[in-house]
């Protein structure tokens, strides 16, 4: 068995960005996907940096309207002409990782809800959207960039044909980016009455969690394009995502 590959760089500091990244695997277009929390927020300057430099285009944002309207919008990627793709995940139950210390299991079942268990028919819109998007850098992103993000990104790159240890590492580079910043979100756990060791746990990535996914998403459903059809996305934007992500004269990824 290929040893996994590196986990994939944490962002540069920034004052505002929150687990901002490229996504890179071998295969995969290059600087075609990009990822972020906190709704894509940043500075002027790290927009300028994404748009001119690496020609990002449009954000996918899977932020429902109210989390929109309490958080913001991504005022500085908008304001250098970046088209805002507002395709929400919601609906689905949150009370599944909502306790003070989630175990894997709580996350593995939290994300097969994300998947099936969104508003009827968000994953047909959204996959709509990425289709549309694909053959330009995008970035997709939601609160932290770490749950409804990384269930979206790890099934684009699986279309893509992106062996599983990179799809893992690059979950578990979210949890590397985050736990950092624990103190920015004290407000929340203390809104739930917790400590800051129990957000840690909510702020951790472990591969476990994304490996075990990928793997009940197969067994049950046969393969993760099979999972999306029958979570409502369309067969031609499915296709139209994979055939724009695959990079030029390339076979599907292989690890280092």
């Amino acid at each position: 068995m290929s040893p996994p590959p590196p986990a994939p760089h944490p962002p540069r500091p920034a004052s505002d960005a929150v687990n901002l990244r490229a996504v890179a695997p071998v295969g995969i277009a290059g600087g075609r996907i990009w990822r972020a929390g906190a709704g894509a927020t940043m500075d002027p300057d790290r927009a300028a940096e994404l748009t001119a430099h690496h020609g990002l285009r449009t954000v996918i944002d899977l932020r429902s309207a109210r989390e929109t309207e309490r958080s913001g919008d991504p005022t500085a990627l908008l304001a250098r002409g970046v088209r805002w793709s507002r395709t929400p995940l919601a609906g689905y139950p949150r009370d599944l990782v909502h306790v003070p210390r989630p175990t894997p299991e709580h996350y593995v079942r939290y994300y097969h809800a994300i998947l099936f268990s969104s508003a009827t028919g968000a994953v047909r819109t959204l996959f709509g959207a990425l289709a549309e998007a694909a053959d330009e850098p995008f970035l997709v992103c939601c609160h932290l960039g770490k749950d409804r993000t990384a269930v979206v990104v790890a099934a684009v790159l699986a279309l893509a044909g992106v062996p599983d240890e990179w799809i893992v590492a690059d979950y578990a580079a979210s949890g590397t980016a985050l736990r950092p910043l624990v103190d920015r979100f004290a407000d929340k756990w203390r809104a739930h009455g917790w400590t800051r060791q129990d957000y840690l746990v909510h702020l951790d990535t472990p591969a476990v969690v994304m490996r075990t996914w990928l793997a009940e998403v197969r067994q049950r459903h046969g393969s993760v394009r099979d999972a999306l059809l029958r979570a409502g996305a369309r067969p031609e934007d499915l296709a139209a995502v994979t055939h724009a992500l695959r990079a030029p004269s390339e076979s599907p990824a292989q690890p280092p």
